[in-house]
Parts: C-alpha cells; sequence; structure tokens
C-alpha cells in the first residue's frame, strides 16, 4: 500500500499479502476437550454424597442421576457457555466485593451435602450491613452469598419462577447453615431492553429499541443483589426441610439400586429438549412426574420491601 497526500491510501500495482481468516473449530474442540475432562474431576460417583444442586425443586432428579450413573455424554455449545459466564462472574463479582469468599462445607442429615460460599470481611473491611447481620460475636462477619448469572433479557422479580428457583437454592443453604440471612446476587449477560410483540407457531417476537436507557428512559440493571431473610423460628424452614428430605432419599435410593423406576419426569417437561440424557431418559414413557405446585407461589409468602 502507498502512502498519498492527505491521510489517504492507494493499492500499489504490485500485489500485496493478503490477511487470511477463515473459521477454525479447533479451538472449540480444544475447549470441549478441556471442559470435558473438567468435569470428569468434578463429576459425582453414584457412591458420593447428594449435593444440594442435584435436589433443587423444579431441578430434574433424572438428569441428576444420569450425570452420576453415565459414564460418558457429549457436551454442548451451551454448557461450555454457561460454565464459562458462571465461572467468570463469579470470580469478577468477588473481586469487587473485595472480601474474602470461602466455601463452607455444611452436612445435612448426613446424606445431602452444600458448600456456600461464604463471605467473611475482616474488622476493617466490615459494612454496616455485615455488622447488622452478621452471626458472630467476633471481629468477622459471615454472610452466605449466592451468585447467579443469567441470558435473561427481562429483569427478574421474586415473582418469576427463575428468582425462585435462584432463591430456592440460598433458601436451602440458609435452612442446612442455621442462618437467618443472606444476599442473592444476579448478573445480567444481556442489556438489551426487549418488547414482546406477538407469539405463532414458530415462537415468541421481540422488538430492541434502539435507545437503552437514554432520552430519559430507565436504563436496564448488569447486577441486582437481594437480602433474603428467613427467621429461625418461621415454620417455612420445616416445610423446606421436609422437601430436601424427600428429594434426597428419592435419589439416594435411586442410586443405591441403580435405577431410575422411581424418579419422577421434571414438571417443566421443555427442559427435556436440550438434555443430554434425553435419549436414555426416554421422557415420553415415564408416567410419574414432579409437581408444580411451589411452596415459594403461596400469597403472602414472599414479602418484597422497598430498601430505599
Amino acid at each position: 500500500m502507498a502512502l498519498i497526500w492527505g491521510g489517504s491510501y492507494q493499492s500499489n500495482t504490485k500485489k500485496e499479502m493478503p490477511i487470511i481468516i477463515s473459521k477454525d473449530y479447533r479451538f472449540l474442540h480444544l475447549l470441549r476437550t478441556n471442559l470435558k475432562v473438567l468435569y470428569s474431576s468434578r463429576k459425582r460417583k453414584p457412591e458420593d454424597r447428594i449435593h444440594v444442586s442435584d435436589i433443587l425443586s423444579g431441578s430434574c432428579l433424572r438428569k441428576a442421576f444420569y450425570a452420576r450413573v453415565v459414564k460418558d455424554y457429549d457436551l454442548t455449545v451451551e454448557d461450555i457457555d454457561n460454565f464459562v459466564r458462571g465461572e467468570s462472574s463469579e470470580y469478577v463479582l468477588v473481586g469487587l466485593a473485595d472480601i474474602g469468599v470461602t466455601q463452607k462445607e455444611l452436612l445435612f442429615e448426613d446424606d445431602l451435602i452444600a458448600r456456600p460460599d461464604l463471605m467473611t470481611g475482616s474488622s476493617s473491611h466490615k459494612s454496616e450491613f455485615q455488622n447488622t447481620i452478621s452471626t458472630k460475636k467476633d471481629n468477622e462477619a459471615e454472610i452466605i452469598v449466592e451468585f447467579k448469572d443469567t441470558k435473561s433479557f427481562e429483569r427478574l422479580t421474586p415473582d418469576n419462577k427463575r428468582f425462585k428457583s435462584y432463591l430456592r437454592q440460598l433458601l436451602y443453604y440458609l435452612v442446612i447453615s442455621g442462618y437467618d440471612t443472606g444476599i442473592l446476587c444476579i448478573r445480567y449477560s444481556n442489556n438489551r431492553r426487549l418488547v414482546w410483540i406477538k407469539r405463532d407457531t414458530k415462537g415468541d417476537y421481540f422488538f430492541s429499541p434502539k435507545t437503552n436507557g437514554q432520552e430519559g428512559e430507565e436504563s436496564l440493571t448488569e447486577i441486582e443483589s437481594w437480602t433474603v431473610i428467613l427467621e429461625k423460628g418461621s415454620n417455612i424452614r420445616d416445610i423446606l426441610k421436609e422437601e430436601i428430605r424427600t428429594r434426597v432419599s428419592l435419589l439416594k435410593s435411586a442410586l443405591d439400586s441403580n435405577s431410575d423406576a422411581q424418579l419422577p419426569k421434571v414438571a417443566e417437561e421443555w427442559k427435556c429438549i436440550k438434555c443430554p440424557f434425553r435419549q436414555t431418559c426416554n421422557p415420553s414413557s415415564v408416567i410419574s412426574q414432579d409437581s408444580e405446585i411451589d411452596i415459594l407461589d403461596e400469597k403472602g409468602l414472599i414479602v418484597t420491601i422497598d430498601s430505599n
């Protein structure tokens, strides 16, 4: 290329070497291979204790069963995306909080294990909020925090099903640990505002305005946090404990007998579409199904207050 007066460029008669670009699936294959190795190292065996994430109401007990007994299965691009977003979001948010985070291992009746994130701040880092909710009498304040990352275009509220699934995991941690207060922190990967237009057999149609938080519009938040309080004397704790016991018993019995016969399929069957165990499970042949009734849907059970 030759520079001409005025700052523009003009090609020489001599042909330059071009920039060559091509799709390369080798890197994606490398990611999948390495992620598969990481998954295998973390893979829970049939004899291992049940984990909280295995038995959450709304999740699939059959999927939790197959994840332990099936030796090998293909990871999807979505698996990679979810893993990278989840790991990176938690790393960044923990750094922003500027407070040490450790995982505390807890047991529930010897059959269930939980590893919640526990934020512990030294006296120089403690906030007024931490001092208020601290369960310790010394110079440190401990708070259970549940970090979540979602690609949802809508901002989740306590009446949303996905929000309740996040909330339930934190509530399980509070019940198992004996703590009465925790924090739910949600990071949104999508920051575009979408307006629903219509729905047909092909799916839902949305409109994305060019303005997003401009010209007086309220911008979409990228990170939201919620303080969750479950009083130690609340009867909700007993209900959640019984819910935990029931689901742990179902999954443990299935793993002990190496049979999925007594495991129900998930209530929301659309979740089966992208499940890696769909063919092995054959959900259409399963008669029993999880109930869609959720204690968290009960009117007046969740009270939202204005923090401003």
